[in-house]
């Protein structure tokens, strides 16, 4: 089986790949093609943008290339510090040796190895305009995530992600003209470019998931606020087995001491604290932007926001 997770950073998404990842025979494959992860995210980002846009069916060997190797497992030596030190190495060398050299090692392993567990979990933050390029493509099962946005937001300035303009022209050529969106004039605050980013990615995940009823659609608010219940759903859904252990786990994630694993590198350890009451961390979540950002930055990030058609996917009407 293979089995997509799409979402946006700091939608929760790992949590969530780590709590499937508890069934027997998972291998997660985290971030394949974001640069922060992978040094196929570097070629990637070079090549095709931070964010690709692709129409199903359209001719692409350097995105091919990531999820090839991606759903076979990724490298076979993710885990090794001499491999991430070399792929550090690499990121720095010239851009067309570097990216045709991992370009042929990516194609040369993706042939040759074969998927190393039954299942396959590959979870993505960057493929958000490309995910019916790659269900046509893979057929995987698709789980697409969403949250509170102005959640997400707030952890994006907390984290000092920096906001994608979005204008590349596979972008506004597949999404922004096609929608009628217009990206704010220049000026903006650092919050209404967060806002922005984060608005229209969430848009792509909304659009393409209403046109596939067939995929599954998981609420971090929801999964937050009953996690047992949501998360049996989920298994079911996809057709995992729920085990003993994956019980523990979920129980475990839920102690304001746990640390998340395999989580995006551009989280920090002060991400996964506690509150000062011990208070749950996932009870945390609903209103954590209420503590990160002042009135008038909510209200701003509003107002972007309300300008897209975010629909149910939006800030809600009343946030718990």
């Amino acid at each position: 089986m293979r089995i997509l997770i799409a979402g946006t950073h700091r939608c929760g998404s790992t949590w969530v790949a780590n709590v499937l990842g508890q069934s027997p025979g998972v291998h997660n494959v985290y971030e394949p093609d974001s640069p922060y992860t992978d040094i196929l995210g570097t070629v990637v980002r070079n090549r095709l943008g931070e964010y690709p846009a692709l129409a199903p069916g359209e001719a692409s060997p350097w995105y091919s290339m990531v999820w090839d190797l991606a759903f076979v497992g990724g490298w076979p030596w993710s885990r090794s510090q001499s491999a991430r030190r070399l792929g550090r190495g690499l990121s720095r060398s010239p851009a067309a040796f570097r990216d045709h050299g991992v370009a042929t090692l990516a194609r040369t392993i993706s042939a040759t190895f074969p998927q190393r567990q039954p299942h396959v979990i590959v979870k993505s933050a960057n493929c958000g305009f490309s995910l019916e390029w790659i269900a046509r493509r893979y057929s995987p099962s698709v789980v697409v995530q969403r949250r509170n946005p102005l959640n997400v937001i707030s952890s994006w300035m907390a984290l000092d992600i920096e906001p994608d303009p979005l204008d590349n022209p596979a972008v506004r050529r597949l999404w922004l003209s096609p929608l009628g969106l217009t990206r704010p004039a220049n000026g903006m605050s650092r919050v209404a470019q967060v806002a922005w980013t984060v608005g229209v990615l969430t848009v792509a995940l909304k659009e393409t998931a209403d046109r596939h009823p067939d995929w599954i659609v998981v609420s971090h608010d929801d999964l937050s606020r009953d996690p047992y219940e949501g998360f049996t759903s989920l298994f079911a859904q996809i057709g995992l087995p729920w085990t003993p252990r994956v019980k523990a786990y979920l129980e475990a994630a839920d102690d304001p001491s746990f640390v998340v694993t395999g989580a995006n590198p551009r989280s920090h350890p002060n991400e996964q604290t506690a509150a000062a009451d011990g208070t749950s961390r996932r009870i945390q979540q609903a209103t954590q932007y209420q503590r990160r950002l002042t009135p008038a930055q909510v209200a701003e990030a509003r107002s972007v926001l309300d300008s897209l058609p975010l629909g149910t996917w939006g800030v809600p009407e009343a946030p718990v």
